[in-house]
């Protein structure tokens, strides 16, 4: 309980209480009904005392308390009602935790009632607004202005920005993806990876941490080959968020800031010359074009179940993927070698897909041929064998990524010294 010490009498020797639960409580001291001094007003738990004196021959009235530090504050008054109008309100206002006006001056009160009026609009106490700077100075380590500070952050982190959640992003992103005719392996990656992201995430896409991300990647339990692929698709819808304007544009994404998962080497199986020959003459004439083409031209199997006849341009020497058949949406030319040349003389078509159905069948038709040979099918076997053979005999990571559709890193760092420059040239002579 806090206290305030005043003096002071009432004029009627008997306890009196006002109407804001004040009390003043007085002791009569004999039959002449003289008050004892001092007397105690109290305002909730707060209680205060006047002190009555005399100094020359004059009554002195002072009111005595201690304030919400514990410091001692006295004030002295002329008469008893001053005192007692001081000691209720101080008691009031102590009651209220507002002891630190009472000790203002003058021209602090002047300043304490601007600064209540301009944090009014805000809605924030003056001892919370102070509270924050504070901290904000401290954080700043005393240099630079703390309103600077505020304008950067709002200029990087908008409040303005639209609400999207991730679920309404992706749904954008496919549909710009589609009208960018973008491959077909790529919208069914989409759909796959990212509508899975978004039937999990309910929040807008600016609420979502790389924490969150994080762990929806962890909790797919796939390889670190297919998890990054599916960070890689990540970074795509957060850039294209930024784009848009759902996301502050001069910041990087949370999603950039995903650790990439550490991919363990892999062993490229590639054939021999010698089990290339073998497929080639075990093959049916349905078979024959799809390794041939693997084999010496070295596209994707996704690639190859959309390749039509007239895109095969034998006599010009070259076969065209196009950008809406490519993985990577973007056309390439890939040179048709000399033995490529023989075999397609003998099995192409003049128009039409070179092969129907559903590709998953038809490569199992395909790798079937393998086991009849009495051997293995390596994973993307065709297509790693064209790239070692390939860069064997042209020595450029370039060319050879070029003609690929990769990169000349991943070509270098895959294919380098896989074959022997003589078993590179037995390839390059698979002939019918």
């Amino acid at each position: 309980m806090r206290y305030l010490y005043l003096s002071g009498f009432s004029g009627d020797g008997v306890e009196s209480r006002t109407k804001a639960g004040q009390s003043v409580r007085m002791k009569r001291k004999s039959k002449a009904r003289t008050a004892e001094w001092p007397v105690e007003i109290k305002v909730g738990s707060v209680t205060a005392k006047i002190y009555r004196s005399v100094a020359r021959g004059r009554e002195l009235f002072t009111v005595a308390y201690r304030d919400t530090n514990n410091r001692r504050v006295k004030k002295s008054f002329a008469d008893f009602g001053s005192a007692k109008l001081e000691a209720q309100g101080a008691a009031t206002k102590i009651q209220n935790g507002q002891i630190d006006v009472l000790e203002l001056t003058s021209e602090d009160r002047i300043v304490y009632q601007h600064s209540i009026e301009l944090l009014r609009p805000s809605g924030q106490p003056l001892d919370s607004a102070a509270a924050q700077f504070a901290e904000a100075f401290r954080i700043l380590g005393g240099a630079g202005s703390v309103v600077e500070a505020a304008r950067y952050f709002s200029k990087h982190h908008p409040v303005a920005l639209p609400r999207k959640t991730i679920a309404k992003v992706y749904e954008e992103f496919l549909a710009s993806k589609i009208s960018d005719n973008a491959s077909t392996r790529y919208v069914q990656d989409i759909r796959s990876r990212l509508g899975r992201c978004s039937r999990h995430f309910a929040e807008d896409i600016s609420d979502l941490t790389t924490a969150e991300l994080e762990n929806w990647l962890a909790a797919l339990n796939v390889g670190p080959v297919a998890r990054n692929s599916a960070r890689s698709l990540l970074i795509t819808l957060f850039n294209f968020a930024r784009q848009k304007g759902y996301l502050p544009k001069s910041q990087p994404t949370e999603a950039e800031a995903i650790p990439v998962a550490k991919e363990l080497p892999t062993t490229i199986g590639i054939f021999t010359p010698i089990q290339m020959t073998s497929l080639l003459s075990a093959a049916s004439d349905e078979n024959r074009p799809y390794l041939a083409i693997g084999a010496f031209a070295g596209l994707r199997h996704a690639e190859l179940m959309r390749l039509s006849w007239d895109e095969v341009h034998i006599s010009h020497g070259y076969i065209e993927v196009t950008a809406a058949k490519a993985k990577t949406a973007q056309r390439r030319i890939i040179p048709i070698q000399p033995n490529l040349k023989s075999w397609l003389k003998r099995i192409a078509k003049s128009k039409g897909p070179l092969f129907s159905g559903d590709g998953s069948r038809f490569l199992r038709k395909v790798t079937r041929t393998a086991e009849t040979c009495g051997f293995d099918w390596p994973q993307n076997g065709l297509r790693h064998s064209f790239a070692s053979y390939r860069l064997a005999k042209c020595r450029s990571a370039a060319e050879v990524a070029l003609e690929m559709g990769n990169s000349p890193r991943m070509v270098f760092q895959h294919y380098r010294e896989l074959v022997t420059p003589a078993d590179s040239d037995s390839w390059w002579e698979i002939a019918p």
